[in-house]
């Protein structure tokens, strides 16, 4: 009779081994469907962001004042206009400048609250005027006590 305890101890044993591999299997792919579901919700968030983004205040927010310094890379910016409380992600104002195609310019920039991540691009990328722009500009000025007079045919 030992004989037979020693096989029904192995066949417990197998047993016991099957089970706790479906359990850890099972577990395993449990935990991949829950990392799965988590970052895909956050590559769902982000990319929503990115599209869709929202202004950090209502009409009519608050001005704040915005150096670029020569030197500052887009993630500079991103870091300054974060610390301006002026955008909610560093990451995705990034991503938007790389999208859209924006070249931000050095410059001071009264930015608000209230205007979306497109909205501060768009006037952070305007082309500054140059000197020879200015230069070129013609202002007709008309002495006080003159009008402009009109060509007539005669």
């Amino acid at each position: 009779m030992p004989g037979q305890s020693k096989s029904r101890r192995r066949k417990t044993l197998s047993a016991v081994f099957l089970a706790s591999r479906v359990v850890i299997r099972v577990a395993c792919y449990a935990l991949l469907v829950i990392l799965a579901i988590h970052f895909g919700t956050r590559a769902y968030n982000f990319g929503y962001s990115v599209f869709h983004s929202r202004p950090m205040a209502k009409p009519p927010g608050r001005d704040i004042a915005v150096t670029v310094e020569e030197n500052m890379d887009e993630k500079a910016i991103a870091e300054l206009l974060k610390s301006k409380n002026l955008i909610r992600d560093e990451n995705v104002f990034r991503v938007q400048e790389k999208i859209y195609g924006y070249d931000i310019y050095p410059g001071t920039y009264v930015l608000n609250t209230s205007q979306d991540v497109t909205e501060m691009l768009m006037i952070m990328s305007a082309e500054p005027e140059t000197a020879t722009a200015a230069e070129t500009k013609e202002e007709k000025v008309i002495p006080e006590g003159e009008t402009k007079k009109k060509k007539s045919k005669n």
